[in-house]
């Protein structure tokens, strides 16, 4: 394959994870504290002959927090992500649209328990109330303080979906951050759909493009073999 034709192959498909990325961003405009993924750009020629796939990162900007004046939504101001217990270990979010279980535990909307500094916050039957630092008070007793996360590359988190992300180690858990939390208050995704549509169209034209680069090309090479041909 030539230099030419790989490069266009790896625009259209860098071109192809973009619209993926752009429909996932669509599909989830509504998803509270969703944050639209964006894909990582190749650092030279070189690695984008090279790339199979682009990669997406985590828009770091957040959205705007709603009231909703329901005691168990939580939203955060700040670069802090809510720690969740998960059956693979801990997961992050941002979304605070939270439950109690049956057993008077703390849960994300996804299922998974709440973190506090002592494990999953029980809180039994009771609305606990919850301060901005995350204290956590059931009447006057303070029963346990929730775990907030800072990372210091949020761009590399990987999305599990239901705004639930991982770090596979690069996002960088870092003690260095600021959350102050809001009870009463859901933070909405940081999705436009409107700059979403705008970047649809413009990657779709992109990629015709290089469709028609490539017909080109390949018509242009299939013209000079059968010229060579007859030249002999």
């Amino acid at each position: 394959m030539s230099d030419t034709i790989a490069m266009l192959e790896a625009t259209m498909r860098a071109d192809a994870d973009a619209l993926r990325m752009i429909g996932q961003n669509v599909a989830n405009a509504e998803v509270t504290a969703y944050r639209r993924q964006v894909p990582v750009q190749s650092a030279s020629f070189a690695t984008q002959l090279d790339a199979i796939a682009s990669e997406p990162a985590v828009d770091r900007r957040a959205g705007t927090l709603k009231t909703t004046g329901e005691p168990l939504d939580l939203a955060l101001e700040g670069n802090g992500y809510f720690a969740l217990q998960a059956a693979g270990g801990r997961v992050y979010t941002r979304r605070g649209d939270f439950r109690i279980s049956a057993d008077g535990v703390l849960t994300a909307a996804s299922g998974q328990p709440v973190l506090g500094a002592a494990g999953p916050i029980h809180v039994g039957t009771a609305i606990p109330a919850i301060d901005s630092d995350g204290t956590v008070r059931v009447g006057q007793d303070v029963i346990d303080q929730l775990q907030l996360t800072y990372f210091g590359d949020e761009g590399k988190l990987r999305y599990l979906g239901e705004s639930l992300y991982a770090d596979a180690g690069d996002a960088a858990a870092t003690d260095n951050g600021y959350a102050a939390i809001r009870q009463g208050f859901l933070e909405s995704s940081n999705v436009t759909p409107v700059t979403e549509m705008v970047q649809l169209m413009e990657t779709m034209r992109h990629f015709e493009t290089a469709q028609r680069l490539v017909r080109g090309y390949d018509q242009m090479m299939e013209k000079a073999i059968s010229e060579l041909g007859r030249a002999r």
